[in-house]
């Protein structure tokens, strides 16, 4: 019987070395999945991630500093903006605050004689070089959604205030399910407006899971600081830790990286300037009315 294929000896090398570059390509992708946690784990950022990962301890307030310095300040914690998508969860409700609720309470903290303030005046305040004024508040918003730039960042601006947006540097002008990103037409019109940006890592990592080693850590901290570099020309060094989670390690990296400050999600208005990389916040939640909001963040 006549084989239906014949090769020459030339066809054969060259399937030869096809199948061997098909190999090695193989080993090399298999390689790199290993030892890259975001190929191999698609990063969720909605509510049922956020449900999952942060737990109460995440929130409790940190123990006071003994004998250090320390200064009262107000950081609110926002995440979404505006109107919660049809069919929302519980937890992607928590998150969302109105837009109406949101003009609120920044018309309530500017009628109190609260003064916006950046996350950066806190670290030149600790240097000595920012007077910090009577009643100072911090607009935080984490992950960069289109929504804060589109709602909550022009009723800032009516109130004469400013926001620090925590930015995931892989994500501007994505979509992922229900949540919609800024660009970074967008993230650069907002801080030549007087906005901060900072840091929020490349792709929303958590912190505190084992998976990721020191080097991927590094690596992610140090290409969220070129991404913010390359798109808006300063090196950020303010970073605010997904799902607040962090370790001890974590931070001795983020230090090697040139971060000097690290925001939490642990509860409290007491900054201890003498530990600046463990900054509690006062999160402000979906639906609250605004006595609620007034008892947890002005009281």
């Amino acid at each position: 019987m006549k084989p239906y294929l014949k090769f020459n000896r030339s066809q054969i090398w060259v399937l030869a070395v096809a199948i061997l570059v098909l190999l090695v390509g193989g080993l090399y992708f298999y390689h790199i999945c290993q030892n890259n946690p975001r190929i191999n784990d698609k990063v969720e950022i909605d509510g049922r991630a956020y449900q999952k990962l942060v737990t109460h301890k995440d929130q409790e307030p940190l123990p006071p500093a003994k004998n250090g310095r320390n200064v009262k300040v107000v950081i609110l914690m926002y995440h979404h903006v505006g109107d919660p998508p049809p069919k929302a969860s519980r937890m992607r409700k928590d998150l969302t605050v109105s837009t109406a609720d949101f003009s609120d309470q920044a018309k309530l903290l500017k009628m109190e004689g609260y003064t916006s303030i950046k996350l950066g005046d806190i670290l030149a305040y600790s240097q000595g070089k920012f007077s910090m004024p009577k009643n100072p508040v911090v607009f935080t918003f984490d992950d960069g959604y289109d929504d804060v730039f589109v709602n909550a960042l022009p009723i800032l601006k009516q109130n004469g205030f400013v926001g620090s947006l925590a930015i995931i540097t892989r994500y501007p002008k994505s979509v992922m399910g229900d949540n919609f990103y800024a660009s970074w037409d967008e993230i650069a019109k907002a801080y030549q407006e007087g906005n901060e940006i900072v840091s929020h890592t490349q792709d929303h990592f958590d912190g505190k899971n084992p998976k990721y080693s020191q080097d991927f850590i590094f690596n992610n901290l140090t290409g969220s600081v070129q991404d913010i570099k390359d798109h808006l020309g300063y090196t950020p060094n303010i970073l605010i830790y997904p799902y607040g989670h962090y370790t001890t390690n974590y931070i001795d990296i983020a230090k090697k990286v040139g971060f000097v400050m690290g925001v939490t999600i642990h509860d409290g208005k007491t900054v201890s300037l003498d530990n600046l990389m463990e900054i509690p916040r006062v999160r402000v939640h979906g639906g609250e009315t605004l006595g609620q909001f007034r008892a947890r963040a002005m009281e």
